[in-house]
């Protein structure tokens, strides 16, 4: 399996989006933004999460929600901040949205009918 990249629209609403690659990383649990990229979204970031990157290091980051647009689909992900080489689509973005990693594709594709839903 390669890489899967994905180009969203993202933003600090729904009217104010920005296109941006990213990296889909499944074993991500939140979406990560830079800082600069955050910070020129206007997203705002009024909590602190722990996180443990893939070489064991544990991290303070902030974390908020942004507004994501990809495959047609669009909802409130949460997501954090952090240095990173290249934005990153986690866990959390993939199934608000109603989408999976096809690895022999390298594309994403819909696990339901639907985005975001409520029972």
């Amino acid at each position: 399996m390669g890489l899967v990249k994905a180009n969203a629209l993202i933003g600090a609403n729904r009217e104010d989006l920005h296109e941006v690659e990213f990296l889909v990383d499944t074993g991500s649990l939140y979406t990560f933004l830079t800082p600069e990229l955050a910070s020129n979204l206007g997203i705002d970031l009024p909590l602190t999460s722990t996180v443990i990157s893939a070489d064991q290091r544990t991290k303070e980051v902030p974390v908020g929600v942004a507004y994501l647009r990809l495959e047609g689909r669009e909802g409130g992900v949460i997501l954090a901040v952090m240095d990173v080489p290249m934005p990153l689509l986690g866990a959390t973005a993939l199934e608000i949205l109603g989408l999976k990693v096809n690895p022999v594709e390298e594309t994403l594709e819909p696990s339901r009918p639907f985005g975001p839903g409520a029972l």
